[in-house]
């Protein structure tokens, strides 16, 4: 403050006017009709430079004059990564993604004018590609930007609210399994072809029915005696998981001890260094690459085979979940029925390894 009012630019239009009592207010000038009047925006430090950028590029486009930059979609952008890094589980995928399709046509662009036209354009090609669901993911996060934009005050409305109308609907195509009666096959083509640490790697995921990329993230230290403790963070859907541990299973991993060139390493199944685990990969490369599988399992595959083993053997829907580590309920029937039915699952991972040493 000082002993008279003066003003500084901030931008084209824009100043903060600094009051003898400390009091410092937002201004535009708006040149119109001949005369010039001085709009007040609101206070600093209640309204920041950026806002107050904003809401006087929207003063000036009311009189059609140049406005000041205000909020870019790369500042929304970061909003959204601020929000969702950690609470999504796809996170990385979607910002790769966004990086790659959006950002980088958008990065730079006013929030202001950003159009639904515009982000048409953008996605179309995605789509006549035969990207269905990228562009319609790409769709979905970008209208989830704007909302954040929304609140954050950066815009007034969402431009392209109804846009997902004009792309049509991705089709969806569940991964390649084989009925579970074709397992002695897909046994023995793995036993003839594979490596010992790949075999180990196909049988333990067989039995213990995990994703993949949980299988080769086990550690040895979380398994306690016939229970194998998987952390929330290293699940998909970010719940602990216990796997019921037989003689089987155990044989499994006793064995995969012996047979490691890590003897030492914290992982069940380590990669090529000690430090690191397998790559999540392995198998899917290995099935890739062999004529039997392709086109007819993956991976993902042998939690079908055996959920559908357990609908043909009278497992209860809600066991039978468990097993594969699915949500099942609303919110409010799994906030009564906590139980992960683990004594159950060890009767049925019993039946189940039965099954796996009779086909091998």
């Amino acid at each position: 403050p000082a002993k008279k009012r003066y003003s500084l630019t901030v931008d084209t239009g824009l100043s903060i006017r600094v009051m003898p009592s400390g009091v410092k207010s937002w201004v535009v000038r708006i040149p119109f009709n001949n005369r010039v009047s001085d709009i007040t925006l609101g206070h600093f430090p209640e309204i920041g430079k950026r806002q107050a950028c904003q809401l006087a590029k929207r003063e000036r486009q009311k009189y059609e004059l140049r406005a000041p930059n205000g909020y870019t979609f790369q500042d929304a952008y970061c909003l959204w990564k601020s929000l969702k890094r950690g609470e999504i589980v796809s996170y990385q995928s979607e910002k790769q993604r966004l990086d790659k399709y959006v950002v980088s046509a958008l990065a730079r662009k006013q929030l202001d004018d950003v159009t639904a036209p515009m982000i048409i354009r953008l996605l179309k090609p995605i789509e006549q590609s035969g990207k269905r669901a990228t562009a319609k993911r790409c769709l979905m996060r970008i209208r989830e930007i704007f909302d954040l934009a929304v609140c954050a005050g950066y815009v007034l409305h969402n431009p392209i609210a109804g846009v997902s109308r004009l792309f049509k609907a991705p089709k969806k195509t569940p991964r390649p399994s084989l009925p579970w009666c074709e397992l002695p096959a897909v046994i023995d083509v793995i036993c003839q072809n594979a490596n010992k640490h790949l075999q180990l790697i196909f049988f333990f995921s067989l039995y213990s029915m995990l994703r993949p990329g949980e299988v080769v993230k086990l550690r040895w230290d979380w398994i306690k005696q016939d229970c194998l403790t998987i952390p929330a963070e290293h699940m998909k859907m970010k719940r602990l998981h216990r796997v019921p541990l037989t003689a089987y299973a155990l044989s499994l991993l006793n064995e995969a001890k012996n047979t490691s060139k890590h003897k030492r390493s914290s992982y069940v199944f380590p990669g090529q260094k000690s430090s690191k685990h397998a790559n999540s990969q392995i198998l899917t490369n290995f099935m890739r690459q062999n004529s039997f599988f392709k086109n007819r399992l993956v991976p993902h595959g042998l939690r079908s085979i055996a959920r559908s083993w357990m609908a043909d053997h009278n497992v209860s829907y809600e066991v039978a979940e468990a097993c594969l580590a699915h949500i099942v309920g609303s919110s409010v029937s799994r906030a009564y029925q906590r139980s992960d039915f683990f004594e159950a699952r060890m009767q049925i991972h019993k039946q189940w390894d039965g099954f796996i040493q009779d086909c091998a």
